[in-house]
This record gives C-alpha cells, sequence and structure tokens, in this order.
C-alpha cells in the first residue's frame, strides 16, 4: 500500500507506543536505548549539580540557578517521553514550554542578583541608561532613545518577563480544554482554527519576553564578564532556538509534507519523533556544559564594588554613639 494511501497518514495522527515500539528493528531498539541513557545521565548530571549548588551558592541564589541548570534535563525528559509514548507529544511539549517560559524570568533575576540585588544594582547604574535597541524586537531601531535606570524601568523589565511566565501556563491550558473540545488542532491552520491564533499570541509574548532579557544582558555584559555571564547566556540562547525554533521549522516542514509519512508515523508525528530525537542529544551536551559553566564558588565571586560597598556599611554599623561618646571597634574613644 502506497504511503499516500495508507490509512495512518490519512488520519495523520500519532500511534501508539505499542506500535512504534513493535515496528522498530534493532538499529531502532539501540537508538532508543541510547537516547534513554542519555536522558538519565542529563538527570542524574543535574541532581549532582543539585547538591553543588546547595552546598557552594548563597542561599538567595540557589533556586535561581537550580532552574536555570534545569531546563535542559526537563526537555530531555519530555522529549525522551514523547518518543516512547508518542500520543504524549502535546502535553510533553506543553510542559517543556512552560517550565522554559518560568526560566526566561529566572534568567532576568539571575543577572540582577550577580550584580548584587536590586538596590546595588540601582545604586551602581544610577547614572547609566537602558539601550533598549536591541534584539529581538528593536534590534533594527538604532534612533529608539536610551532610557534612564531607575526602579520602575527595572520593574517594567522583570514584568516583561514575567508576563510570560504567567500568560504561557494560562494559554497551555486554554490549549488543552480546547483539544478535549476538538476545537484545537496542531495540524489545523486555517484562520478557523484556534491554534493558528494561540500560537501567533504565544509568539508575540515570547517575542516581548526576549526584550528585556536582551536589554538587561547589554547593560550588564562588561560588569558580570568574570562570573562567565557571557557562557550562561549563550547556553541559554541555545536552549531557546533548539527548543523552540527547531520545533517549527520541523513542524512547518511536516505540515508541507516535506517529512513524508512513514507507516506507524504519519507526517506531523514523524516530524515530533525527529525533533525529540535530537533535543535529547541537544539538551544532553547543554548539560553536561553548564555544568562545567556554573561550576564555581559563587561566595568567592563577590563584585568589587559590592565588596567595597559591604566594607563601608559595616564600618558605618561598628559605630555607636554612647553619651556622646563614639565606640568603635569595642574601644571608647575619650
Amino acid at each position: 500500500m502506497e504511503n499516500g494511501t495508507d490509512p495512518v497518514c490519512k488520519a495523520n495522527e500519532p500511534p501508539f507506543s505499542r506500535n512504534i515500539i513493535g515496528s522498530l528493528d534493532l538499529t531502532g531498539i539501540f537508538l532508543f536505548a541510547i537516547l534513554t541513557v542519555m536522558t538519565l545521565i542529563a538527570n542524574l548530571v543535574f541532581v549532582e549539580e543539585v547538591f553543588y549548588i546547595y552546598r557552594k551558592t548563597p542561599s538567595s541564589k540557589r533556586t535561581i540557578f537550580i532552574w536555570i541548570n534545569a531546563a535542559a534535563p526537563v526537555i530531555a525528559t519530555t522529549s525522551c517521553i514523547g518518543m516512547w509514548i508518542p500520543r504524549s507529544t502535546m502535553f510533553t511539549d506543553f510542559t517543556a514550554a512552560v517550565f522554559f517560559a518560568i526560566v526566561i524570568h529566572k534568567f532576568m533575576l539571575m543577572m540582577i542578583k550577580e550584580c548584587g540585588g536590586q538596590k546595588l544594582f540601582l545604586r551602581r547604574f544610577a547614572n547609566d541608561r537602558f539601550k533598549i535597541s536591541t534584539g529581538p524586537c528593536c534590534c533594527c531601531c538604532l534612533c529608539l532613545p536610551y532610557v534612564h535606570i531607575t526602579r520602575r524601568t527595572l520593574f517594567l523589565l522583570k514584568l516583561g518577563t514575567f508576563q510570560l511566565a504567567f500568560l504561557r501556563p494560562v494559554l497551555m491550558f486554554l490549549s488543552i480544554v480546547l483539544w478535549t473540545n476538538g476545537n484545537y488542532n496542531l495540524s489545523d491552520l486555517s484562520p478557523n482554527g484556534a491554534a493558528i491564533w494561540i500560537n501567533c499570541f504565544v509568539a508575540v509574548l515570547t517575542f516581548i519576553a526576549l526584550w528585556p532579557i536582551g536589554i538587561m544582558f547589554q547593560q550588564v555584559r562588561v560588569l558580570l564578564n568574570y562570573k562567565k555571564i557571557v557562557p550562561k547566556f549563550a547556553l541559554y540562547q541555545f536552549v531557546l532556538i533548539l527548543s523552540h525554533l527547531q520545533a517549527a521549522i520541523i513542524n512547518i516542514l511536516a505540515l508541507l509534507g516535506v517529512i513524508p509519512c512513514a507507516p506507524p508515523l504519519a507526517s506531523l508525528a514523524r516530524g515530533a519523533y525527529m525533533n525529540q530525537q535530537l533535543l535529547i542529544m541537544e539538551m544532553f551536551l547543554i548539560t553536561l556544559i553548564s555544568r562545567v559553566v556554573y561550576r564555581k564558588r559563587y561566595d568567592d565571586l563577590e563584585l568589587p564594588e559590592c565588596t567595597d560597598q559591604e566594607t563601608s556599611d559595616n564600618k558605618q554599623n561598628a559605630k555607636i554613639t554612647l553619651n556622646g561618646k563614639v565606640i568603635e571597634d569595642g574601644t571608647q574613644n575619650v
């Protein structure tokens, strides 16, 4: 039977896991085993990194670093589940997308924390301005003015990333509700379908969230260079591109029929299947690289300006006035 007339290709639905496992040859079994082992190793590396972060990282930064380091293992895990159970692909993709939306916000908070927190950040850059003509929204708008760095502009930048972390789970929940009612179908890109509108809205929200990240990175890149902010930002960008842009390109190719149907996998299911296998390998490598990049004793990496400020504050706090006399370091000056 030709692929074009195969019932699987006409239905364009993912197969059950028993069908995909039953169709594997020796090479396919070996590939599944290798990818599953890579996922397990990525999770074990992440667990070891969590223990390291708890031992070596200040408590104010632990949660943020754990969230950011968890992005690649979580995407690898959801991709592995989707590979073994093709019909769960929509839910695993939604889970990974929601998790990474939160990671985007956490990355913004990390850059502020690495500068000593919001108060020290505002004090340090009190006389500077944000360059807002950055990607992905306004990289070509060089005529845009610079914006003063104030508590209000910093709040707006954090709000720009927080809106995606808040709205994306809401939109994913709405998509699942519509899917149960038959109104959401990834293969239906007509104006009458809900998928095209929800996906376009999510894309707009994502671009809005990425804009503050670019603005903040341009501001702190030189200051945090010795804290490896450039490779950290590069890893974050790789995860973003691979988990979003790569998936979008493969899905479009599947919808256009460039990726043909190969029973028991229809075109869309085969595209998702390929994307999941690529993501497992890519996230495995990113997990290993992240372990090296974030492997630092952060208590030894305080900014020189922060240290000077803390020394000044400590000296100020050490001065105690008693009956008009000043006691400093426990000695009364008379």
